[in-house]
Protein backbone atom coordinates (compact mmCIF):
# COMPACT_ATOMS: atom_id res chain seq x y z
CA UNK A 1 0.00 0.00 0.00
CA UNK A 2 1.24 3.50 -0.79
CA UNK A 3 1.62 5.55 1.77
CA UNK A 4 0.29 9.12 2.08
CA UNK A 5 1.71 12.46 2.31
CA UNK A 6 1.38 12.88 5.92
CA UNK A 7 3.28 10.31 6.83
CA UNK A 8 6.42 10.50 4.28
CA UNK A 9 6.03 14.38 6.51
CA UNK A 10 5.70 12.34 9.52
CA UNK A 11 8.85 10.46 8.91
CA UNK A 12 10.49 13.33 7.63
CA UNK A 13 10.11 15.03 10.89
CA UNK A 14 10.96 11.77 12.91
CA UNK A 15 14.50 11.81 10.89
CA UNK A 16 15.29 15.50 11.44
CA UNK A 17 13.80 15.04 15.34
CA UNK A 18 16.41 12.28 15.30
CA UNK A 19 19.35 13.98 13.53
CA UNK A 20 18.77 17.07 15.94
CA UNK A 21 18.91 14.58 19.76
CA UNK A 22 22.54 13.17 17.78
CA UNK A 23 23.81 16.60 17.42
CA UNK A 24 22.41 17.87 20.45
CA UNK A 25 24.14 14.42 22.33
CA UNK A 26 27.73 14.99 20.43
CA UNK A 27 27.78 18.63 21.57
CA UNK A 28 27.00 17.04 25.42
CA UNK A 29 30.49 15.80 25.18
CA UNK A 30 32.61 18.09 22.19
CA UNK A 31 31.85 21.59 23.09
CA UNK A 32 29.62 21.40 26.88
CA UNK A 33 32.24 20.20 28.80
CA UNK A 34 31.92 21.46 32.21
CA UNK A 35 29.23 20.55 34.22
CA UNK A 36 26.51 22.69 34.49
CA UNK A 37 26.18 21.78 38.49
CA UNK A 38 29.62 23.86 38.46
CA UNK A 39 28.97 25.89 36.54
CA UNK A 40 25.77 26.86 38.72
CA UNK A 41 28.17 26.80 41.82
CA UNK A 42 30.44 29.39 40.44
CA UNK A 43 28.02 31.66 38.97
CA UNK A 44 25.35 31.62 41.59
CA UNK A 45 22.86 31.52 38.81
CA UNK A 46 19.69 32.58 39.52
CA UNK A 47 17.76 29.47 40.53
CA UNK A 48 14.23 28.84 41.74
CA UNK A 49 14.21 28.53 44.76
CA UNK A 50 11.96 31.39 45.70
CA UNK A 51 9.42 29.89 43.90
CA UNK A 52 8.91 26.80 45.60
CA UNK A 53 8.10 28.87 48.87
CA UNK A 54 5.35 30.66 47.00
CA UNK A 55 3.56 27.28 45.75
CA UNK A 56 4.18 25.59 48.87
CA UNK A 57 2.52 22.46 50.66
CA UNK A 58 0.27 20.49 48.31
CA UNK A 59 0.29 23.14 45.52
CA UNK A 60 -0.59 20.31 43.17
CA UNK A 61 -3.78 19.37 44.89
CA UNK A 62 -6.53 21.01 43.76
CA UNK A 63 -9.58 18.33 44.90
CA UNK A 64 -10.62 21.07 47.95
CA UNK A 65 -11.05 24.27 46.76
CA UNK A 66 -8.90 26.50 48.85
CA UNK A 67 -6.13 28.94 48.13
CA UNK A 68 -2.53 28.74 48.18
CA UNK A 69 -0.55 27.93 51.16
CA UNK A 70 2.93 29.62 50.91
CA UNK A 71 5.83 28.10 53.00
CA UNK A 72 7.10 31.60 53.60
CA UNK A 73 4.20 34.30 53.14
CA UNK A 74 6.83 37.06 52.79
CA UNK A 75 7.38 35.99 49.25
CA UNK A 76 4.14 35.95 47.54
CA UNK A 77 2.48 39.19 46.45
CA UNK A 78 -0.27 40.51 48.27
CA UNK A 79 -2.32 40.96 45.28
CA UNK A 80 -1.42 37.17 43.54
CA UNK A 81 -2.54 35.51 47.44
CA UNK A 82 -5.43 37.70 47.67
CA UNK A 83 -6.62 35.88 44.07
CA UNK A 84 -5.28 32.48 45.13
CA UNK A 85 -8.19 32.44 47.52
CA UNK A 86 -9.72 28.96 45.62
CA UNK A 87 -8.62 26.65 43.50
CA UNK A 88 -8.77 28.60 40.28
CA UNK A 89 -7.11 31.01 41.72
CA UNK A 90 -4.55 28.59 42.95
CA UNK A 91 -4.54 26.98 39.69
CA UNK A 92 -3.64 30.49 37.96
CA UNK A 93 -0.91 31.01 40.63
CA UNK A 94 0.49 28.03 40.31
CA UNK A 95 0.63 28.40 36.13
CA UNK A 96 2.16 31.69 36.63
CA UNK A 97 4.48 30.33 38.79
CA UNK A 98 5.49 27.48 36.74
CA UNK A 99 6.00 29.66 33.95
CA UNK A 100 8.52 31.78 35.84
CA UNK A 101 10.50 28.46 36.69
CA UNK A 102 10.89 27.63 32.91
CA UNK A 103 12.06 31.03 31.84
CA UNK A 104 14.57 31.01 34.53
CA UNK A 105 15.53 27.73 34.10
CA UNK A 106 16.10 27.91 30.38
CA UNK A 107 17.94 31.30 31.28
CA UNK A 108 20.74 29.62 32.96
CA UNK A 109 20.88 26.83 30.78
CA UNK A 110 21.37 29.34 27.98
CA UNK A 111 23.82 31.48 29.87
CA UNK A 112 25.98 28.18 30.32
CA UNK A 113 26.11 27.25 27.29
CA UNK A 114 27.16 30.75 25.91
CA UNK A 115 29.60 30.53 28.40
CA UNK A 116 31.01 27.14 27.16
CA UNK A 117 30.64 27.66 23.62
CA UNK A 118 33.19 31.60 24.37
CA UNK A 119 35.25 28.76 25.89
CA UNK A 120 35.75 26.94 22.87
CA UNK A 121 35.77 30.33 20.59
CA UNK A 122 38.81 30.83 22.19
CA UNK A 123 40.74 27.88 22.25
CA UNK A 124 39.78 27.70 18.60
CA UNK A 125 41.92 31.35 18.40
CA UNK A 126 44.45 30.65 20.77
CA UNK A 127 45.00 27.54 18.52
CA UNK A 128 45.80 29.77 15.77
CA UNK A 129 44.02 30.11 12.51
CA UNK A 130 47.14 28.82 10.47
CA UNK A 131 48.97 25.63 9.32
CA UNK A 132 47.50 22.66 8.48
CA UNK A 133 44.63 22.44 9.92
CA UNK A 134 43.57 25.99 9.57
CA UNK A 135 40.78 25.28 7.29
CA UNK A 136 39.09 22.90 9.82
CA UNK A 137 39.93 25.68 12.51
CA UNK A 138 37.93 28.17 10.49
CA UNK A 139 35.02 25.61 10.09
CA UNK A 140 34.73 24.72 13.86
CA UNK A 141 34.69 28.52 14.71
CA UNK A 142 32.02 29.02 12.14
CA UNK A 143 29.54 26.57 13.40
CA UNK A 144 30.82 27.96 17.30
CA UNK A 145 29.61 31.31 16.50
CA UNK A 146 26.30 30.30 14.54
CA UNK A 147 25.80 28.02 17.81
CA UNK A 148 26.19 31.34 19.94
CA UNK A 149 23.94 33.05 17.38
CA UNK A 150 21.07 30.90 17.85
CA UNK A 151 21.40 31.32 21.94
CA UNK A 152 20.35 34.52 21.26
CA UNK A 153 17.07 33.68 19.53
CA UNK A 154 13.92 33.62 21.37
CA UNK A 155 11.67 30.49 21.24
CA UNK A 156 7.87 30.69 21.37
CA UNK A 157 5.99 28.06 23.21
CA UNK A 158 2.30 28.02 22.55
CA UNK A 159 -0.36 27.14 25.52
CA UNK A 160 -3.96 27.21 25.92
CA UNK A 161 -5.69 30.24 26.53
CA UNK A 162 -6.24 30.69 30.50
CA UNK A 163 -7.97 34.60 30.45
CA UNK A 164 -11.03 34.90 29.85
CA UNK A 165 -11.41 38.37 30.71
CA UNK A 166 -13.38 40.28 27.82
Amino acid sequence: MRKSWAEYKREARKRERDEQLARERQLNTSVFRKAFSDFFKEDNCTGFGSHYLILGSKWWDFSEDDGIEPLDPSEIDEDDQAAAFNSLGKAELVLSVLEDVVDTLARDISDFKRSEIEARIDEVKRSGLTGPNSKASLDELERLKKMRHNLNKRVRRTLPQTKAAG
